[in-house]
């Protein structure tokens, strides 16, 4: 498994140039650029360690 490691608006950002390379067609080039990491959501709720699990 591959994937990016940003934040919420660069995932939007793939989306878009995804949906927009379908739109044009086989044989084009779709740039987009992430400018941000997912480093500021490993600080929040979701990667708590959670008491007995590792």
């Amino acid at each position: 498994m591959r994937g990016i490691f940003g934040g919420i608006s660069s995932g939007a950002n793939v989306w878009a140039a995804i949906q927009r390379a379908r739109h044009i067609g086989p044989g084009k080039n779709i740039v987009t650029v992430v400018c941000d990491s997912g480093l500021k959501y490993l600080s929040g709720d979701l990667y708590k360690r959670v008491e007995g699990n590792r």
